[in-house]
């Protein structure tokens, strides 16, 4: 990457809301912003920026999108997540997967969202075995009140993600075989559990129902 392409993708990096939400199909806003200025990809990718992020990349990058692309853009994004505290299994594999720490909690114990943390980016949803995580507070992304938020946080998301990647960069990359298997097992275990449990309230709302019909 030459000085100039760097200096341009560190602009473009200063536009984007820095939710860390992969929409655009890059790993981090960072990311994103190499693309772009290396010329990989065009910037009509990020769907929390809308209208607003996508022209400020077109002024920078000389571009002249007029719209997202169709495949990156939603009209309505959650500005949260909420664990169903009750079913959580204490698994913490949200906790790896959230990008800028926003989700305390420690194996086979609850979690909770920190929500003044959360960026909304869904990625503790995929991974959680139980689907005890959902989506929260949907808002038009396009709306003045949801973009402000975005530019007044964007700072604030931006530190949290670094020091989360500095810290998960100096944790050991590797665990021994033998402790992944048995956190897999507890986990398996945990899961079947939940199920089983689910299924015993379906059957009772169930007969429930039938009895007052």
């Amino acid at each position: 990457m030459t000085v100039e392409t760097s200096r341009t993708a560190a602009r473009i990096n200063a536009k984007l809301p820095q939710l860390q939400c992969q929409r655009c199909g890059y790993p981090s806003c960072q990311d994103f912003a190499e693309a772009v200025s290396n010329g990989n990809v065009p910037g009509d990718r990020c769907d929390p920026g809308g209208i607003r992020v996508l022209e400020l990349l077109n002024s920078i990058t000389e571009q002249d999108h007029y719209s997202l692309d169709p495949s990156f853009d939603s009209p309505t994004l959650p500005t949260g997540v909420k664990i169903e505290e009750s079913e959580c299994i204490g698994c913490t594999l949200c906790l790896q997967a959230c990008p800028v720490a926003a989700i305390i909690g420690a194996g086979k114990l609850m979690h909770t969202v920190i929500r003044t943390d959360c960026t909304g980016c869904e990625l503790c949803l995929p991974v959680c075995p139980v689907d005890c995580i959902k989506s929260i507070d949907f808002q038009e992304k396009n709306a003045l009140s949801y973009q402000e938020s975005l530019t007044a946080k964007s700072s604030h998301h931006r530190f949290n993600y670094e020091r989360w990647q500095h810290r998960t960069q100096s944790a050991p990359l590797a665990r021994e075989d033998n402790n992944e298997a048995s956190r897999r097992d507890e986990i398996a275990k945990s899961v079947a559990r939940v199920r089983s449990k689910r299924r015993v309230l379906n059957q009772e709302h169930s007969q429930g129902e039938r009895g007052a019909a």
